[in-house]
């Protein structure tokens, strides 16, 4: 199911996949991953934590507006993705700015070697049905830039989710520019 923030008045201009999608693995603190097709957010028992970097090369155009959109393809054809956590509650997790600085060949859980958080951009729940709600979204529009991102639990539930990050269906994290 595909949610997006935007005003149906709003024309899309151009829809921009991650170019970079980086694991750091708590378990591991020091061992970088590098770039990866799939996205992969995990806590279990309030710590083994996994986190994503996400990075996108956000073309110039005639955008006056973006969000972040996240989107679970469950139709047919779908896209691989999973879900598992505790029953307790929803599945929930942050996407927050962090420094323009990502490096897959560096980028590890250790504070020392990755990119500082900065700002909270959005809150997302998926429901194991693959519908996704989200809270937050908008984002400044990078034209020319790279604009980065780090997606990481939003709780100390128990809680997994993994996908492969696909453009046809759309599954994942996109960066959405519209007029």
């Amino acid at each position: 199911m595909f949610l997006s923030v935007q005003n149906s008045l709003a024309i899309l201009v151009d829809r921009e996949f991650p170019h970079l999608i980086i694991p750091l693995k708590q378990d591991s603190p020091t061992h970088p991953y590098g770039t990866q097709y799939s996205g992969d957010i995990e806590v279990k028992a309030g710590s083994h934590q996994v986190y994503t970097e996400i990075s996108f090369d956000i073309p110039s155009n005639s955008a006056r507006s973006c969000n972040l959109a996240f989107t679970i393809a469950t139709g047919n054809p779908g896209a691989p993705w999973t879900l598992s956590g505790d029953d307790s509650g929803p599945k929930i997790f942050n996407i927050s700015y962090i420094s323009p600085a990502m490096n897959q060949s560096r980028d590890a859980w250790d504070q020392d070697t990755r990119p500082a958080v900065q700002d909270w951009v959005a809150t997302v729940q998926v429901d194991y049905d693959g519908s996704v709600t989200i809270n937050g979204g908008r984002v400044s529009c990078a034209k020319g830039q790279v604009a980065q991102f780090l997606m990481y639990p939003g709780s100390t539930r128990d809680f997994s989710l993994t996908w492969y990050e696909e453009a046809d269906p759309i599954n994942g994290i996109i960066y959405e520019m519209y007029t």
